[in-house]
């Protein structure tokens, strides 16, 4: 197995609303060099810098643009043009943010789902600060490290948990759980239904884990699935029937969130 670098990709921003104008920007021309183009000489993003610019357009090419396993950009543009919550954009985007990044990936689990399920349910960017020194001694890259970087980085960890909805407001420090919309849960199923073809390898994909689905849930979510007329669902212990009413995520995208 190949061993995983961390690399301080989170301080170049974690950039919700910027992602999102940029996806909008690729849903209307469905084309990266003209969204790279008007970002970088029409100011689309509206940052004072060039620096800040680039390092939000690496971030979005890090992260949508790069083969993640996840729906592919084009699709994930038209979620964002959708009429649906803020909320459901944002926790649409987080396994995007949480697959492209493995540092965030490693303290999200160990930092955060850990807790949720413990007593000790608060977290501090001292707290993650600390865990950054333990990383360290095993992974090299981390050992060189300047303090600054790491302080940095402690603290990008904290502001991405807020971001998210997954930490309660400054100052409070207390995480709170991720309860997954249907309409995320759909694009997510479905995507990985069309890929897999199999309800179990749907079922056991790490993306529940990270998005916080146990099996009670799921449950939920595959029933209201179909409640909304997305598919149709029939489980007897081992036994289970799936069917798709839509022929792929861009008819279910048009029609299914209608």
């Amino acid at each position: 197995m190949e061993e995983v670098k961390f690399q301080a990709h989170l301080q170049r921003g974690i950039g919700l609303q910027e992602m999102q104008r940029l996806l909008q920007t690729y849903a209307q021309y469905g084309d990266w060099q003209k969204v790279r183009e008007l970002a970088l000489h029409e100011n689309l993003l509206g940052k004072t810098s060039e620096h800040m610019v680039k390092n939000m357009l690496y971030a979005f090419k890090r992260r949508f643009l790069s083969d993640l396993g996840l729906p592919p950009a084009e699709i994930i543009a038209e979620m964002m043009c959708s009429n649906i919550s803020e909320t459901v954009k944002i926790q649409t985007l987080l396994p995007y943010y949480l697959l492209s990044d493995a540092l965030v990936k490693h303290c999200y689990r160990e930092l955060v789902l850990k807790r949720l399920t413990s007593d000790h349910q608060t977290l501090t960017s001292a707290e993650v600060l600390e865990h950054l020194h333990t990383l360290s001694t095993k992974h090299k890259e981390l050992a060189r490290w300047s303090d600054y970087l790491r302080r940095r980085w402690a603290r990008g960890f904290i502001a991405f948990l807020r971001h998210f909805g997954l930490m309660e407001h400054y100052p409070h420090r207390k995480l709170r759980r991720l309860w997954l919309q249907p309409e995320t849960f759909g694009l997510f199923w479905l995507w990985f239904w069309k890929r897999d073809g199999s309800f179990w390898r749907v079922k056991e994909n790490e993306i529940w884990v990270l998005l916080q689905v146990d099996e009670r849930y799921l449950e939920e979510l595959l029933s209201e699935g179909q409640l909304r007329g997305w598919w149709t669902y029939q489980r007897l212990g081992e036994i289970v029937q799936f069917h798709p009413m839509f022929s792929n995520l861009k008819e279910w995208l048009k029609d299914g969130l209608a």
